[in-house]
């Protein structure tokens, strides 16, 4: 089984910190993906759609990173997607772990 997880810094020294691996937990969110959950969202083309989208190459064993200059673009994507599949609850949590990204302008991090 692969270990995936999406973090957010709650702020930007948090994320300063982090690409440094300095990054105490407490100042993480951290969602780790399931191979249910990874699967889910890659039978609906979630990261295929996401890597065109917003140029990334979110995959098995990659890390990537959509930083402040990409949230935009992130929120726009995750509105439209999210408004194609209401009801994907893994969907709606990811959605809801970005406004964190948002609110705080820092990065959102996937370590596949």
């Amino acid at each position: 089984m692969e270990h995936r997880e999406v973090v957010v810094p709650i702020s930007k020294e948090a994320e300063f910190r982090l690409n440094y691996d300095e990054c105490e937990d407490s100042y993480l969110v951290d969602y780790p993906l399931s191979e249910k959950k990874f699967y889910e969202l890659f039978d609906i083309g979630f990261f295929d759609q996401l890597n065109t989208k917003l140029n990334l190459m979110i995959g098995d064993y990659e890390q990537e990173e959509i930083l402040e200059n990409k949230l935009d673009l992130l929120k726009n994507f995750m509105s439209n997607f999210t408004h194609q599949h209401p009801d994907n609850a893994t969907l709606n949590d990811l959605n809801e772990l970005f406004k964190v990204a948002y609110n705080n302008k820092t990065g959102v991090f996937f370590f596949f």
